[in-house]
């Protein structure tokens, strides 16, 4: 992987692992676990998606190892702030936000580690399965580790926000194959926000549910 590639992926994922961490510890803590068994459940959750990330793609270098000091400090953060605010009032909602935020922008960041290792051109839909796939199983994992029902079966609008976002960056590639890592990145988050108002969307469809922020 070259360097403005690394250097692109590595902004990228670090938020990634602090969200991933926040949202496994808030719930943890919802569910009742002590802060010791949330902070576990927050340092697994990325572990988990960053070895699921290079089983099914194959790509790059282990970012825990690249860059540990970092990685531990948005474990340890992400993890604290996640016990912290799963005592709140609004908990559920922050939960949610990161949780949705986190596992939209990690299917994305598959899409981009599968492309940047070589091994995928943009023509190949099938990544888009195993970005897919990837974030999937580090929820299906997450929700285990919490012993919670899994939350991508319970509200299917999740799954749809991953397969999106996987299909964003492959449409992107396809169309904007000199963009650089920056206007990558921007499209990536500038396009964040659409699970949630997916998820908005789909809750005022159910019976007696609304926008949590509503």
């Amino acid at each position: 992987m070259n360097s403005p590639w690394l250097l692109f992926l590595l902004g990228s994922e670090l938020p990634v692992v602090f969200l991933l961490a926040f949202a496994a510890a808030c719930r943890a803590g919802m569910g009742g676990a002590r802060r010791g068994a949330a902070l576990l459940t927050a340092m697994l959750t990325p572990l988990a998606a960053e070895v699921l990330r290079h089983l099914l793609l194959r790509s790059g270098q282990y970012l825990f190892l690249v860059h540990p000091v970092e990685v531990l400090a948005c474990l340890l953060a992400g993890g604290l702030l996640g016990c912290a605010a799963s005592r709140g009032r609004r908990a559920p909602l922050v939960s949610m936000l990161a949780d949705t935020l986190g596992l939209f922008l990690f299917s994305a960041l598959l899409v981009h580690a599968g492309l940047g290792s070589g091994l995928y051109r943009p023509q190949d839909v099938g990544l888009v399965l195993l970005a897919w796939l990837a974030a999937c199983l580090t929820a299906l994992l997450r929700d285990t580790l919490n012993a919670d029902s899994p939350r991508i079966m319970d509200e299917q609008v999740y799954a749809t926000g991953m397969a999106l976002a996987a299909l964003l960056v492959l449409t992107a590639r396809l169309h904007w194959p000199a963009a650089g890592p920056a206007e990558q990145l921007g499209i990536l988050w500038g396009a964040a926000m659409l699970p949630l108002l997916l998820r908005c969307v789909w809750l005022r469809r159910q019976p007696g549910r609304q926008c949590p922020w509503q």
